[in-house]
């Protein structure tokens, strides 16, 4: 191969990102956490919240209105998300993005929120874990609440 086409492919390869690490055990267990937190919103199982969550964990969702004002709700877990939830809604995430530093993680991804089959809106997912007692636990959790941008959101 000539000397420029080489230094040409070198210099592009050096130029395409690292592929991801894979995850951890920490990782995976940051991201155990997030999934038990989902699968006791299906069961509608407080108890089961309550495992994963730290007391105290705040929740806000976001939503924009097709007149462009933005809807914000806020809420701590205690007063009354646990206290709404409904049997039967699924929620799922993919392509999580983990940081975590020491006791501090974080995991933001695009999700999806259906009952019954049928989507109510996806939007990106935001948790903030903390590690206590040697377990993962939930501080807090913002998303957005967006039911026309599932195609796009798929598609990450």
């Amino acid at each position: 191969m000539p000397l420029l086409p080489a230094l040409m492919l070198a210099a592009a390869l050096a130029q395409s990102p690292a592929p991801p690490p894979a995850a951890d055990a920490e990782d995976k267990a940051v991201l155990a956490t997030a999934q038990a937190f989902f699968d006791g919103m299906e069961a509608a199982n407080t108890d089961a919240l309550r495992k994963v969550t730290l007391p105290g964990a705040q929740f806000m969702g976001v939503r924009a209105g097709a007149d462009g004002t933005v809807k914000i709700n806020r809420v701590a877990f205690e007063d009354s998300f646990g206290k709404h939830l409904d049997p039967g809604v699924k929620e799922w995430m993919w392509s999580p993005v983990i940081i975590r530093r020491g006791a501090l993680a974080t995991v933001t991804a695009p999700y999806e929120v259906s009952k019954d089959g049928k989507t109510l809106h996806c939007g990106i997912d935001v948790f903030t874990l903390v590690k206590a007692d040697g377990a993962w636990k939930v501080a807090s959790i913002s998303w957005t609440a967006e039911p026309s941008a599932c195609p796009e959101l798929r598609k990450l």
